[in-house]
């Protein structure tokens, strides 16, 4: 009885929630993708259906197996569909695991005195046990707590604030108690005073109700693994390329590429979303140089011939940092900084700013570990050996940095720089944003062309936190953007001439085609 009534209202929670015209869960099935089904997945996996932590952010055929089981094991209608109810459920402490025991029965037992009802325990002020530091986690995940905040298994005075403060944004009753009313909003992670993944004023691409979801097409992918690569080992790489549809994929072994295009109905904007998926044992992020008389880096071509020259599956124009070479020795301009550059383990330029730099491009460094992992640097803070003695592949300077381990770079927000302005102008720009090691997106806007204006850089950063990445990067933009794909760029017009592009000195490439 009590479970029920508990579902009961989680799903009176979902319908004000509808009411109100604001989606809480977003309805998945078959072929949908997206941070959402990862998350999902991984709470499936927290209540005993998977076993593999390997899990990918698709939702196949397999997925709505799992799913009708829970469905099955909850009560609830078995349709292989996650939709907002199942989801709710899904959530919270009601859900059975595969074993058959409710979730909140079947975790840790709590201390002595915290209640044993199987659900949401009421509590105050020096309440003590596991149930605690949870709910904790999940404030920290809305934002009602710091990130890398200590958080312990007791009901202290700050976490008393921060809930009764949650409590009057949302108009709950309680105050000085954690109840079970509360709890359950917060687990729901929809309410008044916490951070959503929705930026504040998100263009809608014309083809799906949000960016963070792909274009709605026909196209009859292979199967794949929990990691999203082919199953077959023997299969041949899977190629889509629709430029009409704004749809492009590859997918092989090792690397699946899904690159989808947007458009803004109420403006002229048209920007890429590239998800990139790799196994960092087995790919990695390629420092492509171009080549000719001079040491390779310090050249300049088109990047749609670099990246052909080296059989790049994708790429994206990076700092450009052979221009700044070319500015320093050249014009003999010694206060133009070409920043901390290693590729492939080999030092490029050590000539980097010794304090914090406002000039353009701000020069921050993105840094390319060998296991894929990437981490993010102000300019000023390391020289090109640090960055050769800490391990690092490759490193690109250029910037700014949009997003370092969750938090925004408030030197963007700097009025009395130069940059300031150059941040908020619209232009062409590209930018990387990383979830972990082997998991990768690249946001590219279009700009000064009849279909596309381009975007600020605030736009950028809305965009990078609606996809939940943690760190994000911007590199060299205007005329020099290209997002190449399979011999094409991918922004510009269908067959461009290639000396109508902007000639680089080098791109970030990502996988090998075969040179057959």
């Amino acid at each position: 009885m009590m479970k029920k009534m508990v579902l009961m209202a989680l799903c009176l929670l979902l319908l004000c929630g509808a009411a109100q015209g604001e989606e809480i869960y977003r309805h998945l099935s078959s072929g949908n993708s997206g941070d959402d089904v990862l998350a999902m997945k991984e709470r499936l996996y927290d209540l005993g259906y998977y076993k593999t932590t390997k899990l990918t952010a698709s939702y196949t055929d397999a997925v709505r197996e799992v799913i009708e089981l829970f469905q099955k094991n909850n009560g609830l209608p078995e349709t292989g569909e996650a939709d907002p109810y199942t989801q709710a459920v899904l959530f919270s402490d009601a859900a059975v695991q595969k074993n058959g025991k409710a979730y909140a029965e079947g975790a840790e037992k709590p201390a002595e005195g915290t209640g044993g009802d199987g659900l949401y325990r009421e509590y105050g002020l020096g309440a003590y046990g596991d149930d605690v530091t949870k709910l904790k986690k999940q404030m920290q995940k809305l934002g009602l707590y710091s990130k890398g905040s200590t958080l312990s298994k007791d009901c202290n005075e700050g976490m008393m604030e921060r809930i009764t403060k949650f409590q009057q944004d949302n108009d709950l009753p309680g105050e000085g108690t954690v109840t079970a009313e509360t709890q359950a909003l917060l687990y729901l992670g929809h309410a008044k005073g916490v951070i959503t993944p929705k930026p504040t004023a998100t263009p809608k691409p014309t083809r799906t109700p949000k960016p963070t979801s792909a274009p709605q097409v026909t196209v009859e992918l292979p199967e794949t693994n929990e990691e999203g690569f082919l199953a077959d080992p023997a299969a041949e790489a899977f190629v889509h390329e629709d430029r009409d549809d704004g749809h492009w994929y590859y997918i092989d072994q090792t690397l699946a590429i899904e690159i989808c295009r947007y458009e803004d109905p109420n403006e002229p904007l048209v920007w890429y979303v590239s998800d990139i998926r790799m196994d960092p044992e087995s790919e990695t992020f390629r420092a492509l140089l171009a080549d000719g008389s001079r040491v390779p880096g310090h050249n300049f071509e088109d990047p749609l011939t670099i990246a052909e020259e080296n059989n790049a599956v994708f790429a994206i124009t990076d700092d450009n940092y052979g221009y700044r070479w070319s500015r320093s020795t050249i014009d003999k301009v010694k206060k133009y900084e070409q920043g901390a550059i290693v590729r492939d383990g080999d030092i490029k330029s050590e000539n980097k700013p010794t304090d914090a730099y406002y000039d353009f491009p701000p020069l921050d460094v993105l840094a390319y570990y060998p296991d894929g992992s990437i981490k993010l640097y102000y300019a000023e803070e390391h020289d090109a050996q640090w960055y050769v003695d800490d391990g690092v592949q490759s490193t690109w300077a250029f910037g700014p940095i949009l997003l370092k381990d969750g938090e925004v770079n408030q030197r963007i927000y700097d009025k009395d720089q130069y940059v300031y302005t150059e941040y908020n102008v619209k232009e062409p720009r590209q930018a990387l944003g990383y979830y972990e090691p082997g998991h990768y997106v690249v946001i590219t806007a279009k700009g000064r062309s009849d279909d596309s204006d381009g975007v600020v850089i605030q736009w950028m950063i809305d965009q990078m936190q609606a996809l939940g990445v943690t760190d994000a990067f911007n590199f060299d933009g205007g005329y020099t953007t290209v997002l190449y794909f399979m011999g094409e760029a991918v922004n510009k017009k269908e067959n461009v001439r290639r000396t109508g592009l902007r000639e680089v000195s080098s791109v970030l490439g990502i996988g090998v085609l075969d040179s057959d």
